[in-house]
């Protein structure tokens, strides 16, 4: 009975839900400033993705939010979402009631730090040094080229 709100490309209808219970809004794909604002004033969202999920962008972006997130236990959330820390991972019916009715104990400041390790600051250098690293295996000494042109690249192992 608590409020939904179902956001995203695929409409209810078209998922074979003839009707909606009243206390269930759609509202189609949202963008920019109206989707920032949704997601910080959500008490969580909720990713059932039914396939092995490879990031999910819209976890981080609630995580980000300082909203937590309720997801299946598989694919990326496996490695982002800790259970009672920032959201909850679920692999039955039951798991999903149960996160949505502990979803207030999750503390809207430990999501956001979870979720800075995705900053583009935080990614950006990891990706050039993946590019850089590819880039010497196919024009320089391969696997054992050290990795000068990004800098402090080879201390660079990721912790997150």
């Amino acid at each position: 009975g608590a409020k939904l709100i179902v956001a995203g490309q695929n409409p209810l209808k078209k998922a074979g839900y003839p009707t909606t219970p009243p206390h269930v809004t759609e509202i189609g794909y949202v963008l920019g400033p109206e989707r920032k604002k949704l997601l910080s004033r959500a008490k969580g969202v909720i990713t059932a993705s039914m396939f092995i999920e490879p990031f999910c962008g819209v976890h981080v972006e609630a995580l980000l939010s300082g909203t937590p997130v309720i997801s299946t236990d598989w694919g990326i959330f496996t490695e982002t979402i800790i259970n009672g820390i920032n959201g909850f991972r679920c692999r039955t019916f039951e798991d999903f009631v149960v996160a949505a009715q502990k979803i207030d104990t999750i503390s809207p400041k430990k999501c956001r730090e979870s979720a800075m390790k995705f900053t583009l600051e935080n990614v950006a250098p990891q990706y050039e040094k993946f590019f850089t690293d590819v880039l010497n295996v196919y024009t320089g000494k391969g696997w054992y080229e050290l990795n000068t042109t990004v800098p402090g690249a080879t201390a660079q192992l990721s912790t997150n």
